[in-house]
C-alpha cells in the first residue's frame, strides 16, 4: 500500500541523472557554461542567516532514525540548512559556500539509502520533499552560481536534484487528489518551470503544473476561502505556495478563490493579529491580513465567528477531513475558543510541536483537549454530520446552534454571544447521556460566586445554572500566542469539567481582564429551556 501513487523513480531520468545527460538538457558545453546558463531569478524562500555559522563544520548523520518518525521526512526537506544560503547573500563569505557544498554534498550521497518508518513513503521522493528542496535549491542555485567555494561537483547534484524532482512531481501529480501535498508541489512545480524556462520540458512542467493548481483553486479550496483541510496553518502554507506561483504566473492573482483564501484568515484573525490553532494548525499571524469586521459564518468550512469590540469567537461544526498520510482534522465538535484583550481566554491544544509527539494521539487530536462536550466511556466517530442549525447577528446578541452524532446520542449546543459594554456567553447544552461540561483556561480555576475563575487575567469566570455532579480538573500543553512578540511557545492550560448525569448543561462564562466581575442577573434569560 502506498501514499502517494506507486513508486516511479526513474533510475537515469530522476534518481541518477548523468553529467553528460543533464548538460546536454542544458544545451551547455562545459559545468562552466552550465552555472552561467540563463534563468529567472526565484522567489525567495529561505530562512534568515541566523544559526548560519553553527553549519560551519557541522557533522551530521542523514540516515540517523533519531530524527523522529515523521521529523525525518522534514530533516531531508534542507530548509534547516538555508540560513547558510542567506548568510553568503548577505555578506558575500566564501565560507557559507563550502558549508552548503559540504552538507549538500553529503546529502546526495546518503540520500538513497535513507529509510522512513512510514508504510509506502518514501523520506526523499515524495511531494512535500521534492517541493521544498526544489525551493531551497534553486535559491541556492541562483546565490551560489559564480562562488568559486561552491564545486561544479555540487552544482552539478543540485541541478540534479531540481531537475529530476520536477520530473517526479510532472508524473507523480498527472491528476487532481485532494489535500496539501499535490497544491503546493504544484505552485513549486510551476515555480521551477518558470524560473528554468528555457529548459525543453519546462514547457510540460508547466502545463501539468497549472491544470492541477486551477483544479485546486476550484476543488480544494471551499467557497468560503477555506481550504479542504480546514487546518489555518495548512492553509497559509497553500496560500504561500501559491503566492510563489503567482509571482511567475501573475494572471493567477485574478483567481477569486485566492482572495477569498485572504478573507477566510482574516474572518478567523483575532484582534490580536493571530489565527487559532484549530485542528492540527499552529499558530499563525499572517502577513498583509487584518481581522474582518462583524460576525461570519463560514458554511463550506464548518467555522461561525462572533466579533464584538476585542472579543473574538470561533465555533466548529464542520467535518473531519481525511487526508493522504493523516488527518488533520481533530476529534471534536461544537468546540469553541474565545479571545479577548488579543489574548486566549477559553483554549484548546490545538496541533502538535510534531507528529511524533506522545501526546498527539491522547491529547491534541482527542476530544479532551477540546472545549466541548465528553461522553465517558465513548468513543468519537470520524463521521459526526456536524452542523449549523442556526445562525443569527444582531446588535444586540450573535447565536449559534448547532448539533452533532460523534456520539450515539445526539449533541446539541447553542451559544448566545451577549454584546454590550460587558459581552459575555450563554452556552446551553444537552445529550442523552452522562456527560462533562467541559473548558479550558490558561490558569488554575478558583471556586468563585457558584462557578470557577482563573486565577489571573485576562480570564474568564464560569458559572452553570444548574450544580454539577462531579468537578474535574486537569491540565494540558498547547500553544500560547504572545501578541508582544508575535511568538506562541508551549506553556500549559487549565481544563475545568462539570459532570451531568442527565446530559443537560446551561452556562454563562464572563470575561474579565484583571478579577471576576459581578454576574449581571439577567444573564440566564438566554438559556435554552427546551
Amino acid at each position: 500500500m502506498f501514499v502517494e501513487k506507486p513508486p516511479h523513480v526513474h533510475p537515469t531520468r530522476m534518481r541518477h541523472i548523468a553529467d553528460e545527460a543533464l548538460l546536454e538538457t542544458l544545451g551547455a558545453g562545459s559545468v562552466a557554461e552550465a552555472r552561467a546558463w540563463r534563468r529567472r531569478r526565484p522567489v525567495p524562500a529561505a530562512l534568515g542567516p541566523e544559526g548560519a555559522d553553527a553549519l560551519l563544520g557541522i557533522e551530521v548523520d542523514f540516515l540517523d532514525k533519531g530524527h523522529g518518525r515523521s521529523l525525518l521526512y522534514g530533516f531531508h526537506y534542507l530548509r534547516w540548512m538555508s540560513p547558510l544560503i542567506t548568510a553568503y547573500a548577505g555578506t558575500g563569505d566564501p565560507r557559507y559556500a563550502a558549508g552548503w557544498d559540504r552538507l549538500f554534498s553529503q546529502w546526495y550521497d546518503d540520500r538513497d539509502r535513507v529509510e522512513g518508518d512510514w508504510p509506502g513513503l518514501d523520506v526523499v521522493w515524495y511531494s512535500l520533499g521534492v517541493r521544498a528542496r526544489a525551493m531551497y535549491v534553486t535559491e541556492a542555485l541562483a546565490a551560489f552560481a559564480e562562488e568559486p567555494a561552491l564545486s561544479d561537483g555540487c552544482w552539478l547534484r543540485m541541478m540534479k536534484t531540481v531537475v529530476g524532482g520536477a520530473r517526479w512531481s510532472a508524473e507523480e501529480h498527472d491528476e487532481f487528489r485532494h489535500g496539501n501535498w499535490q497544491f503546493v508541489n504544484a505552485c513549486e512545480l510551476l515555480h521551477t518551470a518558470r524560473v528554468f524556462a528555457d529548459l525543453p520540458e519546462a514547457g510540460q512542467w508547466a502545463e501539468v503544473a497549472m491544470a492541477r493548481i486551477l483544479e485546486h483553486l476550484e476543488q480544494d479550496v471551499r467557497a468560503d476561502g477555506g481550504h479542504h483541510e480546514r487546518s489555518p496553518s495548512y492553509h497559509l502554507m497553500c496560500l504561500d505556495n501559491l503566492e510563489r506561483a503567482v509571482a511567475v504566473e501573475p494572471a493567477l492573482a485574478r483567481h477569486p478563490r485566492r482572495q477569498a483564501m485572504y478573507r477566510w484568515l482574516s474572518v478567523l484573525m483575532t484582534s490580536g493579529g493571530w489565527v487559532p490553532h484549530l485542528q492540527d494548525s499552529g499558530l499563525i499571524w499572517p502577513e498583509g491580513v487584518g481581522p474582518a469586521e462583524g460576525s461570519h459564518n463560514l458554511e463550506a468550512s464548518g467555522y461561525a465567528t462572533f466579533r464584538h469590540g476585542d472579543f473574538h469567537t470561533v465555533v466548529n461544526y464542520g467535518p473531519y477531513v481525511g487526508h493522504e498520510l493523516e488527518p488533520h482534522s481533530h476529534h471534536a465538535a461544537l468546540d469553541f475558543v474565545l479571545t479577548g484583550w488579543g489574548v486566549p481566554l477559553a483554549w484548546e491544544g490545538g496541533g502538535p510541536p510534531s507528529y511524533d509527539d506522545p501526546g498527539y494521539y491522547d491529547w491534541y487530536q482527542a476530544t479532551r483537549a477540546h472545549n466541548t462536550l465528553l461522553v465517558p466511556g465513548e468513543g468519537y466517530t470520524e463521521d459526526r454530520r456536524a452542523a449549523c442549525d442556526l445562525f443569527s447577528v444582531s446588535a444586540l446578541a450573535d447565536v449559534f446552534a448547532g448539533h452533532h452524532h460523534g456520539y450515539s446520542a445526539r449533541h446539541d449546543r447553542k451559544i448566545v454571544f451577549v454584546k454590550g459594554d460587558d459581552p459575555y456567553w450563554v452556552v446551553t447544552d444537552r445529550i442523552d447521556a452522562e456527560a462533562i461540561w467541559q473548558i479550558h483556561g490558561l490558569s488554575p480555576w478558583v471556586g468563585r460566586d457558584g462557578g470557577f475563575a482563573g486565577t489571573r487575567g485576562p480570564g474568564i469566570l464560569v458559572v452553570p445554572l444548574e450544580p454539577p455532579d462531579e468537578v474535574l480538573f486537569r491540565t494540558g500543553p498547547a500553544r500560547i500566542p504572545d501578541p508582544a512578540t508575535r511568538t506562541a511557545e508551549y506553556g500549559e492550560i487549565h481544563s475545568l469539567g462539570l459532570r451531568r448525569a442527565d446530559g443537560r448543561f446551561t452556562v454563562g462564562i464572563f470575561p474579565y481582564r484583571d478579577a471576576p466581575p459581578n454576574v449581571p442577573k439577567d444573564w440566564t434569560v438566554h438559556a435554552d429551556r427546551r
